[in-house]
């Protein structure tokens, strides 16, 4: 289907996330190749049409505050407006796993940090739970492509320490890490059962911030809904979530 009139459907990828948004700077250090291991490393998947790493900086830099050894890395997905939603999202889901795999092996003693936004919070759960089956409605969709998740169990699954989803618009209601006002309620396109269900095995480590306001994450509510409070999850809640990582992280 045309990807135009797909990403009208996902109002924060088509309308909300502009070429011209300002994007905030980031205080932690970026991950280059070959750079020293760190005792934290943080993998952002950004949303729809950002520049990297996409209003996730804030976050980024908020949880490397005050720690010695901290830096993050960039999901690669290419997410512009003429790209294929389905497409980015199987591309991030597929180099983020990879990315996430390499990391672990070169540094097996650095504790890993997942986050997303917006479309990037569909390839962080598609990472966790695995993804496929369509996006969109009965008549305007596209199909993701199918992949199985982390397994909690090896490297490196076994290797992450927290995981953080900003305005999914795979928000499913009611799940034990939910938090804010949108807590009980789902988005247009809620993740499948299956997905679900593998994704839920991190749930102890997962946090999933949704406002019933946003019209992404809590497309499926009564509303009112407000398109900046798709936008201010980390002008409001980066320090939130960052002292929530270093308290499961032990830190």
């Amino acid at each position: 289907m045309a990807t135009n009139k797909l990403t009208a459907l996902c109002l924060a990828m088509a309308t909300l996330l502009t070429p011209s948004t300002t994007l905030p700077l980031v205080s932690s250090k970026r991950q280059t190749i070959g750079a020293p291991c760190t005792d934290v490393h943080i993998f952002l998947a950004k949303g729809w049409n950002e520049e990297y790493p996409g209003r996730q900086g804030k976050l980024a830099g908020a949880i490397c505050s005050g720690l010695s050894s901290c830096d993050y890395e960039d999901i690669q997905f290419y997410n512009t407006p003429e790209a294929d939603y389905c497409a980015s999202v199987t591309e991030g889901n597929t180099n983020g796993v990879a990315q996430m795999t390499a990391y672990a092996d070169r540094c097996p003693d650095s504790r890993l940090v997942l986050s997303g936004y917006s479309q990037g919070a569909n390839v962080a759960g598609d990472i966790l739970g695995g993804g496929g089956g369509r996006f969109g409605n009965e008549t305007v969709y596209c199909t993701v492509g199918d992949t199985v998740g982390l397994d909690r169990s090896t490297s490196p699954g076994n290797k992450l320490g927290a995981a953080l989803i900003f305005g999914d618009n795979r928000h499913v209601a009611n799940q034990p890490y939910n938090i804010l006002s949108g807590a009980g309620i789902s988005a247009n396109n809620p993740r499948f059962p299956d997905s679900l269900t593998r994704m839920n095995e991190f749930s102890d480590i997962l946090r999933s911030y949704c406002v019933d306001s946003d019209p992404v994450c809590a497309a499926a509510g009564p509303g009112p809904f407000v398109v900046d409070n798709h936008l201010n999850y980390f002008d409001i809640y980066s320090d939130d979530a960052a002292a929530w990582v270093k308290e499961t992280l032990g830190l």
